[in-house]
């Protein structure tokens, strides 16, 4: 299945990721390393994952406090990736 970020989800990333950077010079991109690593899991076993609702999933983050929320659609073999979300949220 193929992977797609939202705009939302995009825009997420990006801050959190400047906001890891301005903590420490290059934990951003450990941030966007470990999310990829994420879409990696989903993407081998999407069903897998806590469900959130009836079309909705949610997948932890190993080493960052945050959160994939994602749905499958089966009918355009697609996994859409909705929110990056900090995990107590």
């Amino acid at each position: 299945m193929k992977i797609f970020v939202s705009e939302y989800a995009r825009q997420s990333l990006i801050e959190t990721k400047h906001y890891y950077n301005d903590e420490r010079a290059g934990l951003g991109y450990e941030f966007v390393q470990e999310f990829m690593a994420t879409l990696e899991r989903i993407q081998a076993q999407p069903e897998a994952w806590t469900p959130l609702s009836k079309r909705t999933r949610r997948c932890l983050m190993k080493r960052f406090s945050y959160s994939v929320i994602f749905r499958v659609v089966k009918e355009q073999q697609q996994i859409q990736v909705i929110k990056v979300i900090a995990a107590f949220l």
